[in-house]
């Protein structure tokens, strides 16, 4: 599979916000500050858009490359080192610019200021003037760039532009750091711009959403402390483990406790008062007198429950439905007494005037006789007629129908029942002196005083309801598991009352009750704080909330799963190409056995550093090589971060070739001339000898050249940082002095109308001095040094050749102009034989037109 198709796969599992990142990364549309910030808040809140969808059809999309970056000028130097200088260090924007400067020149303050703004593999603080600023002083400065065709000026350090990172530095220390340290080089895929570009905005979006932590930290509210004794309360658990997921119900719940008062919590204190000041035979008894009070309560509550209890009211239910039985079966016996002459026969008005018949025959008509009296002759005690056998029949049927056993327990449960009733209509649900106990008791037991007077408006409503209907009874009341509750707590509580007015006895017993007490005390004053703190809690619960979703997001935004992808991806076309390029820039420099492996990688980065090849044992390589050859192993990696640069941005260096031997010198003046073809490439040196090898290759390469030199001022401080867009004569090559001869004589011409003999004579001197000097650089750089370089320390054999071409005519001009140059410089005393005069100004332009012609001509005997 493709490397793309490998991409757009991985893509899929990856959350909406970051495949809409890589669309837009694919297709030219980078995200601004603006849009990250919109970004982040769009995941936060959970609603990130996807117009389109991440395919291969975005890839294909070339990668704009990064502009090159070229610095152009530095000026108005502020507390940088004890630079000063009037004028700008330039430098030119394409090619090489060198600049010199003596040792204590103020050449590296300009070089650790660019140390510090671009990129380096080493940092470090730029410096004010220690011998003169104090410690608030600030380095400043102003950079004039040119990104692209754009060219601005950026005041340093208010300005931190990314595109200045483009430039990379080098110096010793950088040197000594790719070698000791893992270095990431410019490469990638092309196809992978997208994974970095992700990894760019996961990096966005983890900063934005750690600021929001930061700030989500600072608004901490300050909750209160969990006390020891208060741990493992309802309270100190809620606020021990509070977390976004703690509900504002919950703590409505706990701080809403019907025995959080200010009184309760001083009535706590005075008992725990007077129980420390050993009063505590007061205390017994009020712990006595509670235990009764409780128990008072406790067998009130079994008394209701007896009649409006489960068990009462289902006896009331029971005898309620037998009557309604008794009372069918009775008025079924009833009906025999239909065809009776009179209606009504066996009902309640007949029942009592039959009772009212049988108590007048007993006791006055016919004492002696059961009633009813049904012999011959006897009469009705109610019409006072005689009875005939029709009517001794129907009297005798009446009472039969009375003495009947279904009439008897018709009476019997009606009876019952009624007496239950009026047991339940004088009932008095709360008593004066419950009503007084529970008043007395509200302080020190206010969940058992809530309970219980909730639980008797429950009866008292239940005794009227069963009062209205007596149907359904069992359905009026389901008060069972709520009785079973309240007088298992007055129990426990009349027994502790009890146990602890035991308790207050013996000093252990007191012991015991003064920590109970205080703990009690603890736990309501922290109860009290709780409720205090309601809005501070509420209030970190939601930014526990925040804080939650804070880290949910900024984990999406890890970058470990991405660079494990990049490194899986890329892993063997990076390290690749890196070693390849690291093993030329080696052999260029004529390095052996080392090499360049990956180490790790790091936000997308493929991490590589030099090794030795070969090596048996596990030794860092600075440990390894000489000074020389850990320069040169420093420079080769510093040429394989340029050559990977796809920007072509400005390469600056400060003293490269320090503790090189001439043969690299030479190498790293050619690779440096070579690089300078297609940027900007800027040397700050000390070295002369470098300064030519420098300009010998960029010359032969056709590179231009810019001159720029630091010196210190000629006041009397000798300020370092003076700036000149020449180098000193002794840095000049041959070309260069010639320029400056010719430029010379024109001064001289220009001037020498205003000067007397003595000053003409003076500079004719210095003038012919440079070119004596001048004629000595060019036979040492054009005749011998081809063949003898550095000092005679190389031979090259190929360059004879720049012997045979030799000519006596050469030796011939060479040799008189040179004595005649002489014959005017004041190194040589004048033969007072001889009036000496002062050439003319044609002599001048003659001889120097000779040794110009003569460079020109002994020059292409190398070709």
């Amino acid at each position: 599979m493709a490397l793309e198709e490998l991409i757009v796969a991985w893509s899929k599992d990856r959350p909406a916000w970051q495949r809409e990142v890589m669309r837009r990364v694919a297709i030219g549309e980078p995200l601004s500050e603006n849009d990250y910030d919109q970004l982040v808040d769009d995941i936060l809140a959970e609603k990130v858009p996807l117009d389109h969808q991440f395919g291969l059809e975005q890839l294909p999309q070339t990668v704009q490359e990064d502009l090159p970056v070229r610095l152009t000028k530095i000026e108005r130097l502020e507390h940088v080192n004890a630079l000063e200088s009037k004028d700008p260090l330039s430098f030119a924007p394409n090619g090489l610019t060198i600049v010199y400067g003596d040792n204590g020149s103020g050449k590296s303050g300009y070089a650790r200021l660019l140390k510090r703004i671009t990129r380096a593999r080493h940092k470090e603080d730029v410096l004010t003037d220690i011998f003169r600023d104090t410690s608030i002083a600030k380095p400043t400065a102003l950079l004039t760039v040119q990104i692209g065709e754009l060219v601005e000026e950026l005041p340093w350090p208010e300005t931190s532009r990314s595109e200045l990172q483009r430039m990379v530095f080098f110096d010793s220390a950088c040197g000594n750091a790719y070698i000791a340290n893992e270095s990431d080089f410019p490469y990638r895929p092309s196809a992978l711009f997208v994974m970095d570009g992700l990894i760019e905005a996961c990096v966005a979006v983890r900063t934005r959403i750690d600021a929001k932590l930061v700030e989500n930290s600072a608004a901490q509210r300050t909750l209160p402390t969990v006390p020891e004794q208060a741990r493992e309360t309802d309270a100190g658990r809620f606020l021990s483990n509070l977390s976004r997921n703690s509900t504002i119900a919950t703590l409505d719940a706990l701080i809403m406790s019907p025995g959080l008062s200010s009184e309760t919590i001083e009535q706590v204190k005075e008992q725990e008062s007077s129980l420390r000041s050993s009063d505590t035979g007061k205390l017994r008894q009020q712990l006595a007198r509670q235990s009764q009070k409780l128990e008072s309560l406790c067998t009130h509550f079994q008394s209701l429950a007896t009649f409006i209890g489960s068990t009462g009211l289902m006896l009331l239910q029971h005898r309620n439905d037998s009557l309604k039985t008794l009372k069918e079966a009775a008025g079924l016996l009833a009906c025999c007494f239909e065809e009776e002459p009179l209606a009504g026969v066996g009902s309640s008005p007949w029942k009592t005037l039959w009772e009212a018949a049988r108590r007048f025959s007993s006791e006055a008509a016919y004492p002696a006789h059961s009633f009813p009296f049904l012999e011959e002759g006897s009469l009705c005690v109610l019409c006072q007629q005689p009875l005939e056998a029709q009517g001794r029949d129907r009297m005798r049927r009446f009472d039969e129908f009375v003495l009947n056993d279904t009439q008897v327990r018709l009476n019997e449960a009606q009876s019952v029942f009624d007496q239950q009733i009026h047991g339940l209509q004088t009932l008095v649900v709360t008593t004066e002196s419950i009503h007084n106990i529970l008043h007395d008791l509200e302080s020190t037991y206010p969940e058992i005083v809530l309970r219980s007077r909730e639980l008797l408006g429950k009866y008292e409503l239940t005794r009227s309801d069963v009062l209205k209907e007596n149907d359904d009874i069992l359905a009026l009341s389901q008060l069972e598991s709520e009785q079973i509750t309240l007088i298992t707590l007055l129990s426990e509580a009349s027994n502790a009352a009890r146990v602890a007015a035991s308790d207050l006895a013996n000093p252990e017993g007191v012991h015991k009750q003064l920590e109970a007490l205080a703990a009690k005390r603890i736990n309501l004053e922290f109860l009290a704080q709780v409720r205090h703190a309601k809005e501070a809690i509420a209030n970190e619960v939601e930014r526990l909330k925040e804080r939650d979703i804070l880290e949910v997001a900024k984990s999406s935004a890890a970058t470990t799963g991405i660079t494990k992808k990049i490194l899986e991806l890329s892993e063997e076309s990076i390290t690749e190409v890196v070693r390849d390029t690291f093993t030329r820039e080696t052999e260029r420099l004529r390095l052996e056995r080392v090499t360049i492996a990956r180490t790790r990688a790091d936000k997308g980065a493929l991490l590589h550093q030099p090794k030795l090849v070969g090596a048996r044992q596990q030794v860092t390589l600075p440990k390894v090589f000489s000074e020389g050859e850990r320069t040169a192993l420093g420079i080769a990696a510093f040429f394989t971060e340029a050559h990977l640069d796809v920007s072509q941005s400005a390469l600056i260096l400060d003293d490269p070739v320090t503790s090189l031997d001439h043969v690299r010198r030479g190498l790293v003046a050619s690779r440096l001339a070579a690089l300078a073809e297609a940027r900007q490439v800027i040397v700050f040196t000390h070295d002369v000898a470098f300064v030519a090898d420098l300009k010998r290759e960029a010359s032969a390469k056709g590179v231009f050249i810019a001159e720029q030199a630091v010196t210190r001022s000629r006041g009397t401080e000798r300020k370092p940082g003076s700036t000149n867009n020449t180098h000193p004569w002794k840095a000049k090559d041959v070309a260069a002095r010639l320029q400056y001869l010719r430029q010379d004589i024109a001064r001289i011409n220009r001037e020498s109308s205003q000067w007397d003999d003595k000053a003409y004579e003076d500079a004719i001197a210095v003038w012919a001095g440079n070119l004596s000097e001048t004629w000595e650089r060019l036979f040492s750089q054009e005749i011998v040094g081809p063949v003898l370089a550095d000092g005679g320390l190389e031979v090259r054999p190929m360059m004879v050749k720049v012997l045979a071409r030799f000519s006596e005519e050469d030796h011939r001009e060479f040799d008189g102009s040179y004595s005649r140059v002489s014959q005017w410089a004041k190194r040589h005393d004048k033969c007072v034989a001889v009036n000496y005069v002062a050439p003319d100004m044609n002599k001048l332009n003659e001889e120097l037109t000779l040794v110009e012609a003569w460079y020109k001509r002994v020059k292409g005997y190398r070709a």
